[in-house]
């Protein structure tokens, strides 16, 4: 039995998606799902099935899921052959005469393969066992490989043809424009930010932002990926080396794909903060034109414009398209929108900075020769203070000379002049756990320790009687009408300095999103408070919590030898791109937690479906590359542990012994079962993913 499971590397259940899969709407794309995924299973033992026919094996089944136990959704005989869909939609398999991958099985189907046709039942003493010629262990070595390899190779060539397919119909792709970076990341750390384009990765000229993943998953963590920038703003362009980091669990440059400004066409869930607040309201699919009568073409320049007036209202001329009759094109009309300014929720408590993790180059800061691992202890001779609003108190010193006092690791302080920048840009505090807060008018990012530094009166801290000293060893998010749940939250700790990713997803819950918060005492003692945040009057959220679509562009092959080298080039970058990936997580540069099994490929592929068939059928190239590189890995009971023991027979000219294949195999099932528990555990929530 040569067979295949779909318990896929993929590059990352509850009510919302049953609630999705209720939907009619999307009944089509569960069927394009359902039918995809099958038909990359159904040609990897294509493969395998025609090959061995070609080479007079006897198959005896040929199915689609494991009918485990005899169940089965379906099945009917066609000569030969018994044809059906298992129960267990794990993979597939094709039943040859004398081949069983089950070691406990492999015995009794050997003997029934020397006992099937008229020849003798026992070996000769001194010769080769006579096998039924139509069996699989009668075949030479090159025949037996030929059939084994058959399913792969049959995904490749497939993997080839879908992409080709899918660039023959037209994708839509992100551009490589950025539209915030991580603070504290790689591509921070280089000085890169909103707007700037990445035109180059390695030797890969105008790339997609697909082009971009591709090339941090296999570029090298140590050596570093060169990407060449050009920022749009001063017309500069830039060759940068960038090393990817691994905090995250997997490579990571620290980029967020570029947004226009349209807004989604899908806002059931409705929009958040001021956004929220625009009169007349904010509608999916509008396009913002000009900011207080100036015309603004990208995110940068709309960003560029909110920063320089956070606290005022603005107006927006939004261009909207209106409900078409059925058949017709909907008119777009032009309105003007008022859109408040979002004051920031605080909760009163002043958290402790933490030595500054990393330092922007080309940034003030560089530029005073301020490093990484200092602390930042005063400012003009007064305490820091509260790190959040840090940045906005040196905005406000644009240009002028600021006395920075900092202590080094051994407690030595010096005090050097920093003149802090204009900043008409975005930072990223919210893309993973640990990231650090962006002193983005310096170029510095600081971590934040959960340690209660200091706690404004009359604030909800204090009201809730948190006083200085108090560590926060737990938050969990409670919005309205929910009830908490202890066992969700994010912890902190010094080895966990997360409180930014909380402060900044604030900013977008819906009001009176409330804090439960799990506190620790200077003594030790352990307690619980609830409190809710408030907004203050002289902090705000610049960008005000406006969501847009993605940046797209259509790629289309010109012709079909144009097509199918896209194509070729699509499968040779996602077979690099399993093989990369698998190679980082031997090396730990990758966590396993970011595997994912069969529900989560059923989700990406629904996704993937919902954006288009072109977008599917690049899944199902991934997805078909995957499925080969991980059949081919040399573990019994694959087809790549097949090869090996084909490859040690026709060395030796003889095959191992059949103790040695059981054990290996043994071990070999023992391994797939464990992973294909762990991938569900994670799939299923039962593990968590960081």
């Amino acid at each position: 039995m040569v067979c295949c499971l779909n318990s896929f590397v993929s590059p990352c259940f509850g009510a919302a998606w049953l609630e999705w899969l209720a939907q009619p709407a999307n009944l089509w794309v569960v069927l394009q799902v359902a039918g995809g995924l099958g038909f990359v299973i159904f040609v990897h033992e294509l493969g395998h099935f025609l090959v061995a026919k070609a080479c007079g094996v006897k198959c005896e089944k040929f199915f689609l899921g494991f009918d485990i136990g005899g169940l089965k959704l379906a099945s009917f005989k066609y000569g030969e052959t018994e044809y059906g869909i298992g129960a267990l939609p794990l993979g597939g398999y094709v039943k040859m005469l004398g081949q069983d991958d089950n070691p406990g099985a492999a015995a009794n189907e050997a003997h029934r393969a020397r006992m099937s046709g008229d020849l003798p039942a026992e070996p000769v003493a001194g010769s080769h066992p006579s096998w039924d010629p139509r069996s699989y262990p009668a075949q030479s070595v090159p025949k037996r490989m030929a059939i084994i390899s058959a399913g792969v190779i049959m995904n490749v060539i497939f993997a080839v043809l879908m992409a080709s397919w899918a660039f023959g119909l037209g994708v839509r792709e992100m551009t490589c424009a950025l539209s915030s970076v991580r603070t504290g990341g790689a591509a921070w750390r280089a000085g890169l930010r909103t707007g700037d384009e990445i035109v180059a990765v390695g030797g890969r000229k105008d790339p997609i932002f697909n082009d971009l993943r591709h090339g941090v998953t296999v570029g090298s963590v140590k050596d570093g990926i060169e990407f060449t920038v050009r920022r749009p703003a001063d017309g500069s362009t830039r060759t940068v080396l960038l090393k990817p980091d691994t905090d995250l669990g997997a490579p990571t440059v620290g980029v967020t794909s570029p947004f226009s400004l349209t807004l989604p066409a899908d806002l059931s869930r409705g929009l958040a903060g001021a956004a929220a607040e625009a009169k007349p309201p904010l509608m999916g699919g509008d396009t913002i034109r000009t900011v207080d009568g100036k015309t603004v073409t990208t995110y940068a320049e709309l960003l560029a414009e909110l920063s320089t007036r956070p606290a005022d209202d603005v107006t927006l001329t939004v261009d909207r398209v209106e409900e078409a009759a059925p058949g017709g094109k909907g008119r777009t009309s032009s309105l003007t929108v008022t859109l408040p300014p979002q004051p920031r929720l605080v909760t009163g408590m002043t958290l402790s900075p933490m030595p500054i993790k990393a330092v922007q180059e080309g940034s003030p800061a560089a530029l005073s020769g301020i490093k990484a691992g200092a602390r930042l202890i005063a400012v003009e001779g007064q305490p820091v203070g509260d790190p959040f609003t840090l940045d906005d108190r040196l905005r406000a010193l644009v240009g002028k000379a600021v006395a920075l006092t900092l202590a080094d690791e051994q407690g030595t302080e010096r005090t050097v002049d920093v003149r802090p920048r204009a900043v008409t840009w975005r930072d990223d505090e919210t893309t993973g756990i640990g990231s650090p807060v962006s002193i983005a008018s310096l170029g510095l990012a600081i971590p934040v320790d959960a340690l209660v530094a200091a706690v404004a009166a009359d604030s909800p801290a204090a009201r809730a009687g948190i006083v200085v000293g108090d560590r926060v060893a737990k938050a969990v998010l409670v919005t309205p009408g929910e009830k908490p749940d202890p066992a969700a939250g994010i912890e902190f700790s010094p080895q966990r300095p997360n409180w930014p990713v909380v402060a900044a997803v604030l900013q977008q819950l819906p009001a009176g999103t409330s804090l439960l918060l799990f506190l620790e005492a200077a003594d030790g003692v352990r307690r619980e408070v609830t409190l809710e945040p408030v907004a203050v009057a002289d902090q705000f959220v610049v960008d005000r919590d406006l969501v847009f679509e993605p940046v797209y562009e259509t790629v289309r092959a010109h012709s079909v030898a144009d097509a199918l080298g896209r194509g070729v080039r699509k499968a040779k970058e996602d077979l690099s791109m399993v093989y990369g990936f698998l190679g980082k997580l031997t090396k730990r540069e990758i966590s396993p937690r970011l595997l994912g099994g069969p529900i989560e490929i059923a989700k990406q592929a629904g996704r993937s479906a919902s954006e288009g068939f072109g977008r599917l059928l690049l899944f199902l190239t991934m997805l078909s590359a995957n499925l080969a590189v991980v059949n081919f890995l040399p573990i019994p009971v694959l087809d790549g542990g097949h090869m090996v023991f084909l490859a040690y027979e026709l060395i030796r000219g003889k095959p191992p012994s059949d103790g040695v294949v059981a054990v290996l195999s043994y071990l070999g099932l023992a391994l797939i079962l464990s992973l294909m528990f762990f991938v569900f555990g994670l799939d299923l929530g039962l593990i968590p993913r960081r």
